[in-house]
């Protein structure tokens, strides 16, 4: 019971918190991501590899189980089939093999991983801030939900992003054939 209560309080409030915090998240993968490495990356929303990057869900073999959002995350990420198939072997995999599997977006160059990545949060930082809360809840919430109920969450989401400076400012720039600058409101 100590160790279930350790989990509970400890270790699953950081798989919690980046999960619902509202802005995107990237993991970069540099090196070996491996048991509680590949949970911690699959908690963030979009997943970069270095070509030198591994993987491996290895709990099963230290005897325990992925305790730390693993299950979960890896299998809605990957999916159930392919992530059971990982857990269950605790083979090591290849950052190829990752980007085949869907478990990452991006494999680059070691060497230049970290200027993609920053070019990549780049690309996401020049979009308005609050459209990318509304579009990151959505999805999020969407996994939970019928069709139906995504349909009226997207309705909503889309009347609060019309009532807003950004979209202003984009429709304006579109118009007028110019980069739109975004300021978060």
């Amino acid at each position: 019971m100590q160790i279930r209560n350790a989990y509970r309080n400890g270790i699953r409030q950081i798989p919690l918190a980046l999960y619902n915090f509202e802005v995107p998240t990237i993991t970069v993968v540099n090196g070996p991501a491996i048991g509680a490495g590949l949970d911690l990356a699959c908690m963030c929303d979009i997943h970069i590899a270095s070509d030198k990057a591994t993987f491996a869900s290895s709990f099963a073999k230290l005897g325990i189980v992925p305790a730390d959002s693993g299950a979960w995350l890896l299998a809605s990420t990957i999916g159930q089939l392919k992530a059971l198939e990982l857990m269950l072997t605790a083979e090591t995999f290849d950052a190829e093999m990752a980007k085949s599997i869907g478990l990452v977006s991006k494999v680059v160059p070691h060497e230049s991983l970290m200027q993609e990545a920053h070019a990549f949060a780049a690309r996401i930082a020049a979009l308005p801030p609050q459209t990318l809360r509304l579009t990151k809840r959505l999805l999020r919430e969407s996994e939970h939900v019928s069709l139906a109920t995504s349909l009226e969450m997207a309705a909503a989401y889309q009347a609060l992003a019309h009532y807003t400076a950004d979209h202003d400012e984009a429709v304006n720039a579109f118009l007028e054939k110019c980069a739109p600058v975004f300021a978060g409101s």
